[in-house]
């Protein structure tokens, strides 16, 4: 269901409140004033102020479903909680009088008569409370709406404050007089008591105090982030059912933009399941790691960072590490420059290695593989004259992994030596770890069974 649909759903929620309302206040009136029962007056005026509570609810829906704009650049559901604030005063004012008329007309031994009527309109509020709270709650909880869900409180109180005086009016038929201003006192408590937690939530919606578990939750989110040193500073808040959350985050100051923005994105994305509707802006600052957060980082993101604090090494990649009985061991590839000579690219490749070692004392092994980036060179398809080397790898394919359908297989030429491009498929549910390990198979066999080939690409998609 989309945005404007739903908010469809939530106005006629709330107009049907109106209705429900006005017909339950209209029927005890009449009661209340032919009966002169307090117990049902005070019920009139309770749904009473339920009419004027869901006019407000129907209105304040309204106007909360209009879209950001330069005025108001959060939105306007902050309206629905002030509607849920006046709507739970207004409990309260009810509350008051009933409390004051009660006492009243206890001390004046003011009683009324038993009347089959006003246990009648009791029952019948009682069904017509039922269906519409049961209705409004479930409405509030899908579309987050606190007017809504205040509305429905407005019902469910007078649900069980029409039990309450439907104890007393029985009270009064069994010859307990004092039952019907007793059963009105009951109605008050249960209004007081019922409206507190809604009242005082709506509050703390409209001062912006930040949503309860929210904090825990981005910090438990940055944390599972690669690159996030830490999660400085949090700022939440909530405006009718959308959740705002500002973050900043901090960051090792070599890493780049594009890096710094997918960071960003992978942090809006653990969090978007946070409310109905999140909007999140993360900040991210860059500073350099000190030895404490450095600990703190996995064993591939250090080594990322000890890569990007060398302007000659463009990447550290195929990581794998070791766990044997002295310690861990570390293999890698080191991609570096092409402008740099044998000896220059070596000495890099020590000061890594060393400064590995000394970062991560249980590493004891350090291997890195020197390797060039990418240069552009011309090469010539000569698939067609080399049907040997494709029955070959057709076989080995097969040999490797019988599950795996070879697709393609593209021989070239270039002023090096020969490299080929292998496409397999495979169903897609295999771990990529395991499709991983079936490549480099894959790889070593075809470079043993044909020496003259440098280079194979083996490409797996699933099918």
């Amino acid at each position: 269901m989309d945005e404007h649909s739903g908010r469809r759903k939530v106005e006629r929620a709330a107009a049907l409140s109106v209705l429900a309302a006005l017909l339950l206040t209209t029927l005890k009136l009449v009661v209340g004033y032919f009966t002169n029962s307090l117990g049902v007056i005070s019920e009139a005026l309770h749904s009473g102020l339920d009419l004027v509570a869901a006019g407000i609810t129907l209105i304040a829906v309204q106007k909360a479903s209009k879209q950001a704009d330069s005025d108001h650049p959060y939105g306007h559901g902050k309206i629905e909680n002030f509607a849920a604030l006046a709507e739970t005063i207004l409990l309260w004012v009810t509350a008051g009088w009933i409390i004051y008329e009660a006492l009243r007309r206890i001390a004046g031994e003011e009683f009324i008569e038993p009347n089959i009527w006003g246990i009648a309109v009791m029952l019948v509020s009682i069904f017509v409370d039922y269906e519409r709270s049961r209705m409004l709650y479930r409405t509030a909880k899908e579309f987050d709406s606190q007017a809504l869900e205040a509305d429905a409180l407005h019902f469910r109180t007078d649900m069980l404050s029409s039990v309450v005086v439907l104890i007393g009016l029985i009270f009064v038929s069994l010859g307990f007089a004092i039952g019907d201003p007793l059963g009105a006192l009951g109605v008050s408590i249960v209004i007081l008591f019922v409206s507190y937690n809604l009242g005082k939530r709506s509050f703390d919606l409209l001062v912006d105090r930040a949503p309860e578990g929210v904090d825990e939750k981005v910090q438990e989110a940055c944390s599972q982030i690669p690159g996030v040193i830490s999660c400085s500073r949090i700022r939440a808040r909530t405006s009718g059912p959308d959740l705002f959350v500002d973050i900043v985050v901090t960051v090792d100051e070599t890493v780049t933009t594009g890096e710094a923005h997918h960071i960003a994105d992978s942090i809006e994305t653990e969090l978007k399941d946070l409310a109905t509707n999140v909007d999140v802006i993360v900040h991210i600052e860059p500073a350099k790691i000190g030895s404490d957060q450095y600990i703190k980082m996995n064993i591939y993101d250090q080594l990322q960072v000890l890569g990007r604090r060398e302007k000659d090494i463009l990447s550290i990649h195929n990581i794998r590490v070791f766990s044997m009985k002295e310690g861990l061991e570390i293999a890698a590839d080191l991609e570096m420059t092409p402008d740099l000579t044998l000896n220059e690219a070596h000495e890099i490749s020590d000061k890594i290695e060393k400064e590995i070692k000394e970062s991560i004392p249980k590493v004891k092994a350090v291997t890195l593989h020197m390797e060039t980036a990418i240069v552009q060179g011309d090469a010539t398809d000569i698939t067609s004259k080399s049907q040997n080397i494709v029955n070959g790898v057709n076989n080995i394919v097969s040999e490797v992994a019988p599950n795996i359908t070879c697709t393609s297989v593209v021989v070239r030429k270039e002023k090096t030596g020969i490299s080929l491009l292998v496409e397999c498929g495979v169903d897609g549910t295999m771990p990529l770890a395991a499709s991983h390990d079936i490549s480099e198979s894959i790889e070593k066999k075809i470079k043993e069974s044909f020496p003259e080939i440098l280079y194979a690409f083996i490409h797996i998609e699933p099918i």
